[in-house]
């Protein structure tokens, strides 16, 4: 069975219906932006090679993955 993940915690603050994008090793967002192709150049700015990619809701929710 896979793990559960909340990312409510580092998604706290994020504009709703932006793209994130998030580490690697799943403890920060390394981007962000209205754009998906724009989350992850900037990703890639950062060093980020292979980031989890989500966006965030547009309703105050939890998010599991």
């Amino acid at each position: 069975m896979p793990a559960v993940k909340d990312f409510s915690k580092i998604l706290a603050g994020m504009p709703r219906g932006s793209w994130v994008a998030i580490s690697h090793d799943e403890e920060r967002v390394v981007s962000y932006d209205a754009k998906l192709e724009e989350a992850l150049r900037k990703a890639k700015e950062t060093g980020e090679t292979d980031p989890i990619v989500m966006r965030v809701p547009d309703s105050p929710s939890p998010l599991f993955l």
